[in-house]
């Protein structure tokens, strides 16, 4: 495995742990902020249980080894959750916080303020959200063609005959 997949693969665990993190982070702040038992918040539990996921898994492959990138569909069923979260978070706050734009991606950065609203909080949820989805296919992806190029290479390497030796008599 060369040296520069293995940084790229670390750089990306590293990003994907952190964007799960911070949407953990925010999504349990809303729910905990919330009095109300009602069924809106299973949109915050998915998005928590989806990120707790990939922060397990994205800990846990942080160390680089050849056995992380066979696991490529995991990588692709975490994107999948991810996904299903952002889209879940976006067709839910439209109605009270707008249209979904880029000047979303401006507005998540100042989440973190204390007097933050909600709309903003929501906005820098689906934003990393969305961002984890892209690290976690660029995962995928690596994963797939480093195990699609493996997997040629051995078959090469076994699918040659042996060449016969000629035999000099018993022994």
């Amino acid at each position: 495995m060369a040296a520069w997949l293995k940084i790229i693969t670390m750089s990306l665990r590293a990003a994907e742990l952190i964007c799960a993190a911070i949407i953990i982070g925010i999504a349990s702040d809303y729910i905990k902020q919330s009095d109300e038992n009602l069924g809106h918040l299973s949109r915050f539990i998915f998005t928590d249980v989806a990120a707790a996921l990939a922060i397990f898994f994205a800990f846990i492959w942080l160390i680089p080894f050849s056995s992380n990138y066979t696991n490529w569909y995991i990588d692709f069923f975490i994107a999948s959750a991810l996904a299903g979260a952002t889209g879940w978070l976006v067709y839910s706050s439209e109605d009270s916080c707008g249209k979904v734009s880029l000047s979303d991606i401006q507005e998540a950065g100042d989440a973190g303020d204390d007097d933050a609203n909600i709309c903003t909080k929501w906005k820098a949820l689906y934003v990393l959200s969305a961002a984890s989805v892209i690290l976690w296919i660029i995962s995928a992806t690596v994963g797939f063609f480093w195990v699609r190029k493996h997997r040629s290479t051995v078959k090469t390497k076994t699918s040659q005959p042996k060449t016969k030796t000629k035999s000099r008599g018993r022994y």
